[in-house]
């Protein structure tokens, strides 16, 4: 028996072949996704501060000073929602459902459960979150005058 016998680990009944490299792409993949967050948040900001920007050209004060209230909720409300709704999509749906999913399939269903279930989640939390935002904007403008 050679030396690098020694270090192999011994096959298991039920072992599914390649199951350990699709977990390896798998972690790979979320270690981008992370990055997608990031240069998502920057462009919603991006486009918000274009949006502002427009409008302020235009030379209408009142129209302007509103959009910038609006906007701006509507950016703060919109990551706020996604921020909450991710950890609570985690926790109740995710978790349960797609352990489920995943134990039957063998894991890579479950994986791919979960990221749709809290993808979808953050996608409806912001924007909830940046609709609530943009009324909540409009709110302090109006009090603001």
């Amino acid at each position: 028996m050679s030396d690098d016998r020694i270090f192999e680990s011994p096959r298991c009944i039920g072992e599914i072949p390649g199951y350990a490299t699709h977990i390896d792409e798998v972690s790979k993949a979320a270690k981008y996704l992370k990055y997608g967050g990031c240069i998502g948040i920057a462009l919603t900001g991006t486009a918000s501060a274009m949006k502002v920007q427009e409008v302020c050209r235009a030379g209408e004060n009142e129209a302007c000073e509103k959009i910038r209230f609006t906007e701006a909720g509507s950016f703060v409300g919109g990551m706020g929602g996604g921020g909450v709704a991710v950890p609570l999509a985690s926790r109740l749906a995710a978790a349960p459902i797609c352990a489920a999913i995943g134990f039957g399939s063998g894991g890579i269903d479950g994986v791919v459960c979960a990221l749709v279930v809290v993808g979808g989640a953050s996608v409806a939390g912001s924007a909830g979150g940046g609709w609530a935002g943009e009324l909540a904007g409009e709110k302090v403008y109006q009090r603001s005058q």
